[in-house]
């Protein structure tokens, strides 16, 4: 059954198959939420919070846009509300990854590295995660999404209610300031591998 058709019948008073709405999405949104927090108990609140604000908000779901990107929105809005509540703390987004996370190093190979180099950056993935940090949030927001929820530049153009050409002209610039701030030199045993600017 479609997504749309499950919605349907909940909303005629049929709740109990929200239970199978939420099995299909809960694996995603816990992610999302754990890569925001880098907390198991903060996502795990934040997965709940995001489903119970879905439930009450379904009669205002239209069928305009896909569910998955409604809900997405959703998560990705409050991720946000709890990032900026949390400014004030150290917040480490990207300290470690899952399994299912696309590495880090696949954002250094994007801006041009080949594979050696990546390899030889390897002590350097904590840099790297605390520049992806320092981004403006509007940044750090469609890098997140990018590279460690593996959405699409056009899944995040629609779930973030913006032009795609505005998506992509966000990692361009997320890239460009990344590299421009590391422009790091390190000493491989006696070696000098430098990532420049572009």
């Amino acid at each position: 059954m479609r997504d749309e058709e499950l919605i349907e019948l909940i909303i005629k008073g049929e709740a109990n198959l929200y239970a199978e709405l939420v099995s299909r999405y809960q694996n995603k949104v816990f992610s999302t939420a754990y890569n925001y927090t880098r907390d198991y108990e903060e996502a795990k609140d934040l997965t709940q919070e995001i489903f119970i604000k879905v439930y009450n908000n379904l009669g205002n779901f239209q069928n305009k846009a896909q569910f998955s990107t409604y809900l997405f929105r959703i998560a990705v809005n409050r991720c946000i509300d709890w990032t900026r509540k949390k400014r004030a703390k150290t917040i480490s987004i990207l300290s470690c990854q899952d399994e299912d996370d696309v590495d880090v190093y696949d954002f250094i190979a994007d801006c041009g590295s080949n594979p050696e180099e990546i390899l030889l950056r390897q002590e350097n993935a904590d840099i790297i995660r605390a520049e992806i940090n320092k981004l403006p949030e509007i940044y750090r927001t469609v890098m997140i999404m990018y590279y460690f929820q593996d959405f699409s530049p056009q899944e995040i153009a629609d779930i973030l209610k913006v032009p795609r050409k505005t998506i992509d002209t966000r990692l361009f610039r997320a890239r460009k300031f990344i590299k421009k701030r590391l422009a790091l030199k390190v000493d491989f045993g006696g070696g000098t591998i430098a990532l420049q600017p572009s």
